[in-house]
């Protein structure tokens, strides 16, 4: 069986996240080796590195949003639902914890940034409308709160400090431990 050649854009963007996960001071002549193809195709996709990360970004996004889809069953109770978002993101962090530290996304990833936040945003409702949220803390938090969970498991993961295993449920166990409905009140 023969091996399907990606296309050298497709080629160069996983190269690039594989590299820059591992160290973020990779060069685009790392990246260019490691993709298989010469620096002019490079340069021909991408102009700069900043070009590159937006396009590492935008994957990430896509990503992130079709594990959350597939996961997804809008008729769970919401900590289900956000028990299962946290299973099916946590994992992508090996690929895009690097991207936290990397300068804010272009336009249109910002965008998709928003609707994935609006996502959670509407959990955080289900959440509230549950009673596993408590009143004392806002939306807005909530849905920040959620938000760090996912980049911090990540970062955790990719350090070598968190097992990917434990990753969702210590988010999860997290998240309503710490917002979770005060029982004393």
């Amino acid at each position: 069986m023969q091996a399907i050649r990606l296309s050298s854009e497709e080629a160069i963007i996983q190269a690039a996240t594989e590299l820059l996960a591992r160290d973020r001071a990779a060069t685009m002549s790392e990246i260019a080796l490691k993709a298989g193809v010469g620096r002019a195709t490079l340069h021909r996709h991408f102009s700069n590195r900043d070009e590159l990360v937006a396009a590492i970004q935008k994957r990430s996004i896509r990503e992130t949003n079709k594990a959350v889809l597939a996961s997804d069953d809008e008729n769970a109770p919401a900590v289900e639902r956000l028990r299962r978002m946290f299973s099916a993101v946590i994992p992508l962090g090996d690929h895009y914890a690097f991207l936290r530290r990397e300068p804010a996304p272009d336009e249109k990833v910002e965008r998709y940034y928003q609707a994935e936040l609006a996502w959670v945003a509407d959990l955080v409702a289900q959440l509230r409308a549950e009673h596993a949220l408590g009143n004392a803390v806002s939306d807005s938090w909530a849905v920040a709160q959620i938000d760090q969970l996912v980049w911090t498991a990540w970062s955790e993961v990719s350090a070598g400090r968190l097992a990917l295993a434990d990753a969702a449920d210590l988010a999860l166990n997290t998240f309503l431990n710490g917002l979770g409905v005060n029982h004393g009140e």
